[in-house]
């Protein structure tokens, strides 16, 4: 690939980001959600979808220890989770969100989708087949870089 289509792609690809982050940010209005940032949405999707531990996500959202637990203060202060410890290992914090967070979390989700789904009306068999395979090998990379970083990391 030439560098200027290199380019030219890098830049589509941010402008359809930040179209990513708008649904977000559209989604969480929408659903009447107060005083909650998208990174701290990002945090309580990501607990609502098995991640329960402050390392893990400061590992996936690439962010200091110290920061992912700022910010899961601000979410506990929210009322949206709770920071706990299992049985088996007191010194293990577990994370897990409360009523109002799941419920939030579903609420900004179905908003998101239904923004998505208006934008995929507006498209043809053909455009969708050809995102869905473009969207397919976007995430395998992603997916393959991680695990190649994390890979770096054992070793």
């Amino acid at each position: 690939m030439s560098p200027a289509v290199d380019q030219e792609l890098g830049e589509r690809i941010l402008f359809a980001s930040k179209v990513m982050v708008n649904i977000l940010v559209e989604a969480l209005i929408g659903a009447k959600v107060q005083g909650l940032s998208a990174p701290q949405y990002r945090v309580l999707d990501m607990i609502y979808n098995g991640v329960d531990k402050p390392a893990e996500l400061a590992r996936m959202l690439d962010i200091s220890p110290p920061a992912i637990s700022s910010i899961l203060s601000k979410l506990e202060e929210g009322g949206f989770m709770d920071r706990g410890h299992i049985k088996e290992d007191r010194r293990r914090v577990v994370l897990k969100l409360t009523g109002m967070g799941k419920d939030v979390v579903r609420r900004v989700n179905t908003r998101r989708r239904k923004l998505i789904n208006a934008m995929l009306d507006k498209m043809d068999e053909q455009e969708i087949r050809q995102l869905e395979t473009s969207l397919e090998a976007f995430t395998s990379s992603y997916l393959q870089i991680k695990g190649e970083e994390r890979a770096g990391d054992h070793a």
